[in-house]
C-alpha cells in the first residue's frame, strides 16, 4: 500500500476559526491527490468534521468525491463508523483538545447514536502541542480516564488525527479487555476498506485485526460456502 499527502493549510493555534478556514483548502489538496489515481482519500482531521455535523460531514465528503471522481471520507465519518461496526454505544473519550473542542464532537457522535459517557481533554491548544505528546502519556491519560467508567463503557476512543494515540491502541485494549478505537485506526480501517485492501493488520487494536469489506465501487461480493 502506498500512502500520498497533500497538506492543508491550518493557521497557528488550531482555533475553531482556524479549522474552519483550513476546509477552504480541501479541494484543492484532494484535486492533487486525485491527479495520481489515488483509490481513496481521507480527509485527516477530526474536529473539523465534528464541527459540520454528521450529515453535513457527509454531504461535504460526497461533494469532493463527486468533483474529483475518487471516494472520500472523513476522519470524524471513520469515526463514527467504526464505532457502529463494533457495536460501541457508550464510550469513554479522550482528547489532546480544549474543552472548547469537545462540543461539536460529542453531539456528532451523539448523532450517530453514540453516546460519550466522559470527554476528558489534555487542554492543549496547538497542533504541536497535540503531536508533542508522548505514547506513555497518552496510555496513563486514557487509563485514568477509563478507571471511573469501566463498568459502563463499551469502549474506547482516542480522538485527534495529531495525536500517537494508535501507538498505544493494543496495548490499552489488552490493559481494559474492551476495543480502543483512535482517529488514526478508524481512518486508515475505512480508507484502506474503499480502496480495497481488506487482510487485518495486527497490533493496533480489534478494529484493524479483523478483516475488512471490500467497499471499493467495483467490487465483486465474497462467495460463501455451501
Amino acid at each position: 500500500v502506498v500512502f500520498l499527502t497533500s497538506r492543508m493549510m491550518l493557521a497557528e493555534g488550531e482555533s475553531i476559526e482556524a479549522l474552519i478556514e483550513m476546509e477552504s483548502n480541501a479541494g484543492r489538496a484532494v484535486g492533487e491527490l486525485a491527479s495520481a489515481k489515488v483509490d481513496a482519500v481521507a480527509y485527516c482531521c477530526t474536529v473539523s468534521g465534528a464541527l459540520r455535523g454528521i450529515e453535513a460531514d457527509r454531504q461535504f465528503c460526497q461533494e469532493l468525491e463527486d468533483q474529483w471522481g475518487t471516494p472520500i471520507t472523513s476522519t470524524m465519518l471513520a469515526v463514527a463508523e467504526a464505532l457502529q461496526h463494533l457495536g460501541l454505544k457508550k464510550i469513554v473519550v479522550t482528547t489532546p483538545y480544549p474543552d472548547s473542542h469537545h462540543v461539536a464532537e460529542r453531539a456528532y457522535l451523539e448523532e450517530a447514536g453514540i453516546t460519550a459517557l466522559t470527554m476528558q481533554g489534555m487542554g492543549l491548544e496547538t497542533a504541536e502541542g497535540f503531536a508533542a505528546v508522548p505514547p506513555q502519556e497518552i496510555f496513563d491519560f486514557a487509563m485514568n480516564a477509563w478507571k471511573d467508567y469501566s463498568g459502563e463503557a463499551d469502549g474506547l476512543f482516542i480522538s485527534c488525527m495529531n495525536h500517537d494515540g494508535m501507538a498505544v491502541a493494543q496495548a490499552l485494549e489488552d490493559e481494559i479487555g474492551k476495543p480502543v478505537v483512535t482517529s488514526h485506526s478508524a481512518t486508515l480501517w475505512s480508507v484502506l476498506s474503499q480502496a480495497g485492501e481488506t487482510g487485518p493488520l495486527y497490533g493496533y487494536g480489534r478494529l484493524l485485526a479483523e478483516p475488512r469489506v471490500d467497499r471499493r465501487k467495483n467490487a465483486t461480493p465474497a462467495a460463501h460456502g455451501a
